[in-house]
């Protein structure tokens, strides 16, 4: 079996394996990109009330295809979403095996909306999405 998982942004470069808070991620080291399998965004990212990921991947247009594929699905093309519905910050997702991919710096900017959205009081709005990304669907 061919555990190797090649940069969908570089295609020719092998991603290495990282350890980040427990979780085993793969980096590539040539574009500084992040491979994130399902719910590992969770684990690595500031941590905050509510699921990242289904923030991130709830609501996203089926004609906003990347221009990348899937490094675990191969041939699966992904599809680009916002990180939190108002944010400028896309990540590209997985529909097939429900993995994340991040350019250089996305984790820091998803940790700085995290960071911000911890000081600044919590709206209505925000309490209400937080209270519905915690329901089972």
């Amino acid at each position: 079996m061919n555990n190797k998982i090649f940069c969908p942004q570089c295609e020719s470069q092998e991603m290495r394996e990282e350890v980040i808070h427990g979780l085993k991620v793969h980096i590539c080291d040539k574009c500084g990109g992040l491979w994130l399998d399902k719910g590992e965004l969770n684990g690595i990212a500031h941590p905050i009330e509510g699921d990242l990921e289904y923030c991130s991947t709830d609501h996203f247009a089926e004609d906003r295809v990347s221009d990348v594929k899937c490094p675990v699905c191969k041939e699966e093309k992904m599809v680009k979403v916002n990180f939190i519905h108002y944010t400028d910050i896309i990540l590209d997702y997985c529909k097939k095996c429900h993995g994340l991919w991040l350019n250089r710096g996305e984790l820091d900017a998803i940790n700085a909306e995290i960071d911000r959205l911890h000081k600044v009081p919590e709206s209505w709005d925000h309490r209400i999405m937080v209270f519905l990304s915690k329901l089972p669907f």
